[in-house]
């Protein structure tokens, strides 16, 4: 529908990812990140490892921070599109529930401009580039700023909304068929 989204054969515009909605680091300040007083409350808490090759939703979590560990992250709303930073670089999944996630993976909330399942789609052809180019010391991660800078192809909103639907759609009928 688009052509390849890295090289943009059918000329769409393109725009930083920055400039398509907030997108932001997930908080979690208390060390260390797995103090037990910091888990087991009603809260959800997604880790890199859950977002890693799940498909386009998230639909379950394994942890759960306490208020405690409420406090000291953030709430993510449903609908949030999550994107690793760390260990497993820019693999992505959208939220279907309120949910906290450390600082190895960014949050991001489209603006007017673009949705979730495209930009979505899109890292599935740019994951393998970030990750092959990010630094690794202990293990590859990747920054804020990096991330933020990468060239997002953006047709018309009315395109990327009759893209979302199909997806949406084909994601039912994959599920329904499982």
């Amino acid at each position: 529908m688009f052509g390849d989204p890295i090289t943009n054969p059918m000329g769409w515009e393109k725009e930083k990812l920055n400039n398509l909605g907030e997108l932001a680091r997930g908080k979690s300040k208390y060390r260390p990140r797995n103090a037990p007083e910091l888990l087991s409350g009603p809260y959800p808490l997604i880790q890199t490892g859950d977002i890693s090759n799940l498909g386009i939703y998230l639909k379950e979590y394994k942890q759960t921070y306490s208020e405690l560990g409420l406090k000291q992250s953030k709430m993510w709303n449903k609908g949030t599109l999550c994107i690793t930073i760390a260990a497993n670089i820019a693999k992505t999944s959208i939220l279907t529930f309120d949910a906290c996630f450390p600082d190895s993976v960014v949050g991001f909330v489209p603006n007017n401009k673009t949705n979730n399942i495209f930009v979505q789609v899109w890292f599935t052809f740019l994951q393998q580039i970030l990750e092959n180019s990010a630094p690794e010391s202990a293990q590859k991660n990747i920054n804020l700023k990096i991330l933020g800078e990468q060239d997002v192809i953006n047709p018309p909103i009315e395109l990327q909304k009759q893209f979302a639907d199909f997806v949406t759609q084909v994601d039912k009928l994959k599920f329904a068929l499982i």
